[in-house]
């Protein structure tokens, strides 16, 4: 995780989640792009439009487990790049917590696939589990 670029968000994500793969140097890579924002409250203003980046397994996990109105606690670090003539600000997501409107069952199959390819490592749970089958 980087030490002087982290930040903290808890967002609610829009309809507008976007999954692909992509060539990073080369390799083919999972990609997910997703926009998050707070509902307006008495006092304060909706934002929307916060763009939040992940790359490899986790954007494979974290697409399984979201839909429109998930709610996410997320630690990221900012990147600024250009593309198409414009700046974008993102946040690269480095962990996830998913907090609500979550999609368990799908998610807990996109870990098996993921444990099954070596892509992530058996949690001390998926251990337990395969005992008991």
């Amino acid at each position: 995780m980087t030490r002087n670029n982290s930040c903290q968000h808890m967002i609610d994500i829009s309809e507008d989640i976007h999954f692909n793969v992509i060539t990073l140097n080369g390799k083919k890579v999972a990609f997910l792009r997703m926009y998050g924002f707070v509902k307006a409250v008495a006092g304060a203003s909706e934002v929307k439009g916060l763009r939040f980046l992940a790359y490899g397994p986790l954007a494979e996990l974290i697409y399984a487990h979201v839909q429109k109105g998930s709610r996410l606690f997320i630690i990221s670090h900012t990147q600024q790049r250009q593309a198409e003539g414009r700046i974008f600000t993102e946040f690269v997501v480095e962990e996830c917590q998913f907090i609500r409107n979550i999609r368990w069952e799908e998610g807990a199959a996109k870990r098996k696939e993921l444990v099954a390819r070596g892509e992530l490592r058996p949690s001390y749970f998926d251990e337990q589990e395969d005992e008991l089958e």
